[in-house]
C-alpha cells in the first residue's frame, strides 16, 4: 500500500479530531481504582521456556517465508540473503536458548522414567534439525543463483520438513517440564 502525504495528513486530522473529542471525557472520568494484583513468584523455568517459544516461532516465520518467496515467479535474492542471515542468527538464538533450558532443566527424576528421551538427545536433535535447515536454505538459494528451477520446489520441501520436525522436536523438550 502506498502511502502519499494527503493520506498521511488526513490520518493525522482524524487522529486528531478523535483526541480533541474524548481527551475532556476521559479526563473527567478517571479510570476506576483496580485492586492490587496478588504477586506470585513465576513458575520456575517459564522465561526460558518462552524464550525458546520465541525463538523458535522467529525461526519457524524466516524459514516459511524463504520457502515461499524463493517459489515467486522472481524472487529477490537481496531480500533472500537477508532472510538466509537472518534466519542463521535466530537459529543460532534458539540453539543457545535450547541448551540453557536444558541445562537449567536436569532433573534426575525426570530422565529416569521409563520409555522416555534423555533432555540431552533432543537437545542435540533440535541441534542438528537446525543444522541441517540452515543448509537447506543455502541449498535452495544456490539452486536459484544458479537458475536450477527444477530443484527449488523440492528444496522448498526439505526445508518444510526440516521446520515441522524442528516443532516436534521442540514441543517434545518443553512438553516434559510441564
Amino acid at each position: 500500500m502506498r502511502i502519499s502525504r494527503t493520506t498521511t495528513t488526513v490520518l493525522a486530522a482524524c487522529c486528531s479530531l478523535a483526541l480533541a473529542a474524548a481527551g475532556p471525557a476521559l479526563a473527567a472520568d478517571p479510570e476506576p481504582e483496580r485492586p492490587a494484583a496478588v504477586t506470585s513468584a513465576p513458575a520456575p523455568g517459564t522465561a526460558d521456556r518462552l524464550t525458546t517459544v520465541g525463538s523458535l516461532g522467529d525461526t519457524l516465520s524466516l524459514g516459511a517465508r524463504i520457502a515461499k518467496d524463493a517459489q515467486t515467479a522472481k524472487p529477490d535474492m537481496t531480500k533472500l540473503r537477508e532472510m538466509q542471515r537472518q534466519l542463521t542468527e535466530q537459529a543460532a538464538a534458539l540453539r543457545a536458548s535450547v541448551k540453557a533450558h536444558t541445562q537449567q532443566a536436569q532433573q534426575p527424576a525426570k530422565q529416569s522414567r521409563p520409555g522416555t528421551v534423555p533432555r540431552r538427545d533432543v537437545a542435540d536433535d533440535i541441534t542438528a534439525t537446525l543444522d541441517k535447515l540452515v543448509q537447506d536454505v543455502a541449498k535452495l538459494l544456490e539452486d536459484l543463483l544458479t537458475a536450477n528451477l527444477t530443484a527449488v520446489p523440492g528444496d522448498a520441501q526439505a526445508v518444510l520438513d526440516d521446520l515441522t520436525k524442528l516443532v516436534n522436536l521442540v514441543t517434545s523438550l518443553l512438553g516434559g517440564t510441564s
